[in-house]
């Protein structure tokens, strides 16, 4: 079963007030994350506005425990895609 972002607001994984908030430093760490976006939305298929707003609750809740903060764009992506194909993030 697909998620989309309202399914997973729905489910309590994402709050409407978080979804407004941007989790980036700068334009240009939004602009890094939005080729990110862009990318993953048309790898699967669905509307990068779904796509962002799981991207960005996943990137958020990443970065709020990183130490190491190198790969966070990747590991954002990837969990955003396993949620948004129904796939249990590992």
């Amino acid at each position: 079963m697909n998620g989309t972002a309202r399914d997973l607001m729905a489910e309590g994984d994402i709050t409407s007030e978080k979804a407004m908030q941007t989790p980036y430093e700068d334009r240009d760490e939004e602009a890094l994350h939005q080729s990110m976006v862009n990318a993953l939305a048309q790898e699967i298929n669905q509307p990068v506005a779904n796509v962002r707003t799981v991207y960005e609750h996943e990137f958020a809740r990443l970065k709020s425990n990183a130490t190491v903060k190198d790969y966070l764009a990747l590991l954002a992506s990837r969990r955003a895609r396993e949620k948004l194909l129904g796939k249990r993030a590992a």
